[in-house]
């Protein structure tokens, strides 16, 4: 029992914090620390705003304005050339009738403007929704002469701070009205999906400020464009917001990027225009995950505090901390908000208590990671997570990786006439020396199958160039068994060709199997999809093939040729596949030449122009008569000349084989 109390008490305190973080305690905290990862960014360059400041008071006159200045605002703009017009300005009441009808005259010529209504959000049945008969919009006549109308309301957190707004206001009679801002980014063309838009509990989007007050849009005096002080360029082709940021008119809240700083109400509007035009979204990452993170924290803490010394563990703390606050940030700047508040308090508390305890060395986890990866990986990766463990993440991780199959061509054949002593030792030459060029490549060695070999990147440590690593590693393996026939390592004459294939996208990675036997590997479809590609080599002729995935990872620098679109044995969706040639200035330029002659015959397969397709088939075998890629194609035009597929043919040739 004694043994296992640092766990218990690791485990104890991540459990109260992951509670405190569900039950909502310290929110408030946690928003206000949040706040703070808000970097100033670049907005849209569409949205510009138009403000009726203190300039504007003074020249054109007291507040509030008569519609007719409005009107004439609205024709200046759009005379100017702008795009859309947000007039973050309600007309509830009537005015004299000659104005209200020249500016309903003046919304008409526009087309383009949208305006806002003023919603009562309720609460019933724990849901937030609005009564339409307590809504403050525009009078009808107004109202109607604009192109759209969205509602304007920016609610409040706890803390009187703007974060959120909902993305749909729904009405107690079941009717629907979308925000001010998501109504004109509809009207540009722009708008997202509102099933698309991440949102909490409540249907809340979180809006991700770019930048603070006055600082993320350009601002335009409104006096300015009434008295044509202002050049037409900067207002042609703009989503122009149109509101006060006059304090006295106190159309102002704070807001994330405050700082106790007030944002205008329009500004506030174009930044949620910015977030909905951008997709730049915020999402809190998921509550039952954090909270699991929380009692993992706990429990890792309980691990480590116990078998360090006093001040290396305060250091160690003090580093999981920070390292915490680092993923928070990292993940913020990627659109994933973690909370930091309670993490603080399960660290500072799960130290305080695990101090209590007695302490050891730190040998044990480091000669866990050793005897985990040497298996895998270069020592020098060891060596670097014995150092930093921080970087190594056990247990399953979903992350986007490059996996690699490879296998000997002809093996099986090759190897009935040699004696299992020459078989073992022509294997082991093989083995050896393309494990070397895994490892000197980063990459992570999963397992041999017989002859075969797979091999992924992009875990444990980060390889943002993870694609680029594992086809430089394959055109390495295929030009070192060239070099390794050329210079007859092999017994008997035997020469070996190889066949790669390679896949990137989502997969998942960390130890699995039993207790007492498990593998660092990979799995998901995505690794099928590397495996059915390595298969793929010998139906077209080719030593390495990669999917459309990998070539959109893959960068600058490599020579490749299309093959074809199929649907491997086991899926229904077709994917492009692509042939590696080589590195650029490695590959021969009529080789290259012959490679964009077969793809244009391939568009031209695609267009369902058999015939020219089959022609140039038949002149890129007279260069080439051994491309049994372009044999393949050749049959097929003659096949489909004769038999047309079917209307809905989508060009992707399905495999009956794996």
């Amino acid at each position: 029992m004694k043994r296992f109390l640092p766990l218990i008490i690791g485990g104890v305190i991540g459990l109260v914090g992951s509670l405190g973080l569900v039950f909502g305690i310290f929110d408030t905290w946690g928003s206000r620390v949040t706040d703070r990862f808000f970097l100033a960014r670049s907005a849209d360059p569409s949205a510009i705003i138009v403000a009726i400041d203190d300039a504007s008071l003074g020249r054109v006159g007291r507040w509030p304005w008569p519609r007719s200045i409005h009107a004439e605002l609205i024709r200046k703009l759009e005379t100017m050339g702008a795009e859309a017009i947000a007039l973050d300005v309600n007309f509830p009441e009537p005015s004299n009738a000659a104005d209200d009808q020249d500016l309903a005259a003046a919304l008409r010529e526009s087309g383009s403007t949208v305006l806002p209504i003023e919603l009562d959000f309720v609460v019933r049945n724990g849901r937030v929704v609005f009564d339409s008969k307590n809504s403050v919009q525009p009078i009808a006549l107004i109202q109607s002469a604009a192109k759209a109308g969205g509602f304007s309301n920016t609610p409040l957190d706890a803390d009187g701070i703007v974060r959120r707004v909902p993305v749909v206001g729904r009405g107690l009679d079941g009717s629907e009205i979308l925000p001010f801002s998501f109504e004109v980014a509809r009207l540009v063309g722009r708008a997202p999906e509102t099933a698309s838009i991440p949102v909490d509990r409540q249907g809340n989007m979180l809006v991700n400020f770019p930048g603070g007050p006055r600082q993320a849009f350009p601002i335009i005096s409104a006096a300015d464009v009434l008295q044509d002080r202002v050049d037409a360029s900067r207002i042609k082709g703009k989503v122009v917001f149109i509101g006060a940021t006059a304090r006295d008119l106190h159309d102002q809240q704070n807001v994330a990027t405050s700082f106790g700083d007030p944002m205008s109400g329009v500004e506030i509007h174009a930044s949620i225009y910015d977030t909905f035009v951008t997709r730049k979204w915020l999402m809190p990452v998921s509550m039952w995950l954090q909270a699991l993170a929380l009692v993992l924290l706990g429990l890792l803490l309980a691990v480590l505090v116990p078998r360090v010394k006093a001040t290396l563990s305060a250091v160690s703390a003090l580093v999981l901390w920070i390292a915490y606050i680092v993923l928070a940030f990292v993940l913020f700047d990627r659109g994933s908000v973690l909370d930091i508040v309670w993490p603080t308090l399960v660290i500072f508390f799960a130290y305080g208590g695990l101090l209590l305890e007695r302490w050891l060395e730190t040998d044990t986890q480091r000669k866990q990671i050793r005897s985990a990866f040497t298996r895998y990986v270069s020592p020098s990766v060891v060596e670097h997570l014995i150092q930093d463990p921080k970087k190594l993440k056990l247990g399953g991780d979903r992350r986007t990786m490059s996996v690699l199959f490879s296998d000997l061509r002809g093996f099986t054949t090759l190897s009935e006439g040699l004696s299992p002593e020459d078989l073992v030792d022509v294997l082991n030459t093989y083995l050896n020396e393309m494990t070397n060029i895994v490892f000197e490549e980063g990459g992570v060695l999963d397992k041999y199958i017989g002859d075969a070999v797979m091999a992924f990147w992009n875990a444990p440590l980060d390889q943002p160039d993870h694609a680029a690593r594992s086809v430089r590693t394959a055109i390495r393996m295929r030009d070192k068994l060239d070099e390794m026939n050329k210079e007859g390592v092999f017994p008997k004459g035997i020469e070996l060709k190889v066949g790669v294939g390679i896949n990137s996208g989502d997969m998942v990675v960390g130890n699995i199997g039993a207790d007492v036997r498990y593998d660092y590997t990979v799995i998901g479809d995505s690794v099928n999809l590397a495996s059915r590609t390595e298969s793929l080599c010998k139906e077209y002729g080719v030593l390495i093939i990669i999917t459309k995935n990998t070539l959109d990872r893959l960068g600058e620098g490599f020579v490749t040729r299309e093959l074809d679109s199929v649907a491997v044995k086991g899926k229904k969706e077709p994917v492009k596949i692509y042939e590696v040639l080589g590195v650029e200035g490695a590959v021969s330029d009529s080789l290259i030449k012959f490679a964009r002659r077969f793809e244009s015959a391939l568009a031209d397969y695609y267009a369902r122009n058999f015939a020219k397709a089959a022609k140039e088939c038949e002149d890129l075998l007279l260069i080439n008569a051994e491309d049994l890629t372009t044999k393949n194609l050749l049959e097929r035009c003659r096949i489909y000349s004769e038999t047309p597929p079917p209307d809905d043919w989508n060009g992707a040739w399905i495999m009956k084989k794996k």
